[in-house]
């Protein structure tokens, strides 16, 4: 598993901290204190930037087999933590303009939702996406995951959720068939963050980073403070990604700065709060508890590697950034 673990539940995808993560944070109950703070920040309707929606009253079909359209969804601002009910704050995090969607019943059959989440940017939709996938697929959209009982996918500024609570013949087809229709339905393709393509491939967890642009995922998912210590905000872009077997794995934090002097400002901070020894002609320290780590900046760019089981795992990693 990667970052989160996809569970439906009552027809709807949740996301939560799979166990290995939850080995990394803090505590459960600072996580919950930086989301909290996080939902409080952004219920201002301000944060909604409308954009046009794909039609999906045109799109979507009325009936298929033995299932017919009972709801159609439409959420912006506040009212989408009516529906999504404490999971809002991961879209808005990533610049949410509004949900569009369907729910399809049958008699004897169990319900389809489909949720259509229009991101304010590709960038942003493909942050979403990872923060949900376990695996790489690329059945639907640019990006995909299927199990039996749901699918998702990005593509373009969209994220694309389907689910049902029970899988079964009818389900599954009607899943598959949605995803489809959807997927043509969006005609552009975006652009995957030009960052993530700086990520060393060797030693990389399939499919085992998160890419984002709001610090309170840093803090949720390696925890190394209680406040925004690299200065991560919407004008960087900051990946988060595993390197390593189960039993030796550590983490890759790269981030891209609108300055060449922001992310000095910000590696400075970081090395005063981790190891101020660091100099050039020693880039490579051992922790008090006994994990390694380093620390560079160059250009607009700040690399770190926490939680190094051996110095050559982070020198490894040190060396295919900066190459």
């Amino acid at each position: 598993m990667t970052y989160l673990r996809v569970r439906i539940i009552k027809s709807r995808i949740f996301v939560c901290l799979n166990e290995e993560w939850q080995n990394n944070l803090y505590s459960k109950t600072m996580r919950n204190v930086l989301i909290s703070v996080f939902i409080a920040l952004s219920a201002c309707p301000s944060v909604f930037i409308h954009a046009q929606k794909i039609d999906l009253m045109d799109q979507l079909p009325e009936q298929y087999q033995s299932y017919k359209a009972t709801d159609w969804l439409d959420y912006t601002g506040e009212a989408l933590y009516d529906y999504i009910n404490g999971g809002a704050e991961l879209y808005l995090s990533y610049g949410l303009a509004g949900m569009t969607g369907c729910k399809y019943n049958g008699e004897g059959l169990p319900q389809v939702t489909v949720e259509v989440y229009e991101m304010t940017s590709p960038k942003n939709a493909f942050g979403v996406y990872t923060q949900s996938r376990d695996r790489e697929e690329y059945a639907y959209g640019q990006g995909s995951q299927s199990y039996d009982d749901f699918i998702l996918f990005w593509k373009d500024r969209y994220f694309v959720t389907i689910t049902t609570h029970k899988a079964t013949p009818e389900s599954r087809e009607a899943l598959k068939y949605l995803a489809s229709l959807i997927e043509k339905a969006i005609p552009a393709k975006g652009e995957i963050p030009a960052l993530v393509k700086e990520l060393p491939t060797e030693g990389l967890t399939p499919g085992g980073y998160l890419y984002f642009h709001h610090y309170i995922w840093l803090n949720a998912y390696l925890f190394i403070a209680d406040y925004n210590i690299v200065d991560i905000s919407d004008q960087t872009d900051a990946i988060l990604a595993k390197y390593g077997d189960a039993d030796a794995r550590c983490y890759l934090l790269l981030v891209a700065y609108p300055t060449d002097e922001a992310a000095q400002t910000a590696g400075e901070k970081l090395k005063k709060q981790f190891a101020p020894e660091l100099t050039p002609a020693n880039p490579i320290i051992q922790l008090e508890d006994t994990t390694w780590f380093t620390l560079r900046v160059k250009a607009n760019k700040l690399c770190a590697v926490f939680n190094g089981h051996t110095r050559q795992q982070v020198e490894n990693l040190y060396q295919s950034i900066y190459k």
